[in-house]
């Protein structure tokens, strides 16, 4: 966004617009700082300034929380004007920008006057800001295309796209409707270039826009793709269409389970395995199962998401989607089921099997058709030994993961590994409640209002974990944070 020409200022309006962040959490996120991060340079600002000639570091990323949430039922952090005004220095904003009204409705009588008497810095408000354009305004009828009013421009989209001024995944489906209908009845190759285009575009955005956003442009892709499907095409063209129809309905999968609709994630999955069977795509139908495996891992049903990863070993046949199966498949439900030699056999076989695969750097996208980067497969290896209560193998490959070079451009993937740490340090002969709690409160401020559902799942966990020592603070507030996380779609 920053390279896109966008201010702070502006870029935390639409982080709160779009996330439904506090205003102090949106202007940190837009700095790009963790809790403990941005403690770290309100401490440096404040010893510069002669605040804390000591040294004594006051601020730290537990506390920070508490300042961010103020004022929910039993935050004990007050936002004091001198605070406020150290925050406004280090994230480089006006102190009003700071609050807002459940703030200023909490405010003692004295800190509103003083605050109410500071220069005010002018922003762009929410209002200001236009609204993204709904899949659902671009309609296909008939043979013909028709369209609605023309849609105002995101501000937040303008950094996802390649001219500076539209909704990348929206703008690519507008095309691809006009492709389609110079398509005609037998399919050209500029519009199955254009289908290949998308779906990789989708795939390298899609833990900066998420499932809610992108589903609806999927989905509606996947429509327009099978009224082609059911036309005539040319032999090499029609393979070429059903693998992308196939890859398609594994995308609206595999979100549907990350949105929590179990139901409509294995509907989706029968189709995009029915489809790569048809053309023989051995790949497309091993990266299903895995979806598939992933899904019944997030219901609760850990033996269905071993036979599913296993299942789909016998069409990697050892290739790269195999990795995938061992590391995020069968290691993971085998943790869930207590079997600690099973867990490091396939965690061990994953890295194995990557040593002759050629693998992207940081780290590769979650949703992706391609291999698991090294990053990728350590961070699944560590949620499995959550599992089997392995707190030292957890910290190692939590390390691993997030050392790598690029791996921390992944925002779920950081708090996943953030809170499968906090897990593991509540396991063993000493545990750490109290750091347990705090690492999960900072992980789960990050996820923003509305997470992932393996966000979801593993927040509230690590509270079911953490509950016998209620009477932490920490925990208090991890309880909390961990109950108003949204609920997931009906099953």
């Amino acid at each position: 966004m920053r390279t896109a020409g966008m201010s702070h200022d502006e870029i935390a309006v639409e982080f709160a617009r779009r996330y439904q962040l506090r205003p102090r959490a949106a202007y940190r996120v837009a700095h790009g700082w963790t809790q403990t991060q941005a403690a770290n340079h309100i401490n440096a600002h404040a010893a510069r300034a002669g605040l804390d000639p000591h040294g004594a570091a006051t601020m730290t990323g537990p506390r920070l929380s508490e300042l961010e949430n103020w004022p929910l039922p039993n935050n004990r952090r007050r936002p004091t004007p001198q605070i406020l005004a150290l925050l406004a220095e280090v994230y480089g904003t006006g102190i009003h920008n700071l609050i807002d009204l459940d703030d200023r409705e909490h405010l003692t009588p004295a800190d509103s006057l003083l605050i109410s008497k500071t220069t005010k810095t002018k922003r762009v408000r929410p209002e200001e800001l236009p609204k993204p354009r709904d899949a659902a305004q671009v309609e296909i009828v008939g043979k013909g295309i028709g369209t609605s009013t023309p849609a105002m421009i995101s501000v937040a989209d303008v950094t996802a796209s390649l001219s500076g001024g539209f909704d990348r995944q929206a703008e690519l489906l507008d095309v691809g409707l006009r492709l389609q209908y110079f398509a005609g009845p037998s399919t050209q190759t500029p519009f199955l270039d254009y289908v290949d285009g998308f779906i990789e575009d989708c795939v390298a955005s899609y833990e900066t826009r998420g499932p809610a956003l992108l589903m609806p442009l999927v989905v509606r892709q996947r429509k327009g793709v099978q009224t082609l499907v059911e036309g005539w095409q040319l032999p090499r063209d029609r393979i070429r269409l059903l693998r992308a129809a196939g890859q398609l309905s594994g995308l609206a999968g595999y979100m549907a389970v990350n949105l929590g609709d179990f139901p409509l994630a294995r509907a989706y999955c029968v189709e995009a395995f029915t489809l790569a069977v048809a053309v023989e795509d051995s790949d497309l139908a091993a990266w299903v199962r895995g979806t598939e495996s992933l899904c019944a891992y997030y219901a609760g049903d850990y033996r269905l998401a071993l036979e599913r990863a296993r299942e789909g070993q016998t069409h990697a046949a050892g290739g790269p989607q195999a990795i995938r199966l061992a590391v995020n498949g069968e290691a993971r439900a085998l943790g869930q089921l207590g079997d600690r030699g099973g867990v490091r056999e396939a965690v061990g076989r994953a890295f194995d099997l990557a040593e002759d695969t050629e693998l992207p750097e940081g780290m590769s996208p979650c949703i992706s058709f391609g291999a698991y980067s090294l990053a990728r497969i350590a961070a699944n290896a560590a949620t499995a030994h959550v599992g089997t209560g392995d707190t030292a193998l957890v910290q190692s490959y939590a390390q691993t993961a997030s050392s790598m070079p690029g791996a921390d451009r992944s925002r779920w993937s950081d708090v996943l590994i953030t809170l499968d740490v906090a897990t593991a340090l509540t396991a063993g002969a000493d545990p750490d409640p109290e750091h347990s709690a705090a690492l999960g409160v900072e992980a789960l401020t990050r996820a923003g209002a509305a997470p992932i559902e393996s966000i979801r799942q593993r927040g509230q966990e690590l509270a079911r974990r953490t509950a016998p020592w209620r009477t932490l603070p920490a925990v208090a507030e991890l309880a909390e944070v961990s109950q108003a996380l949204p609920h997931s779609a009906p099953r």
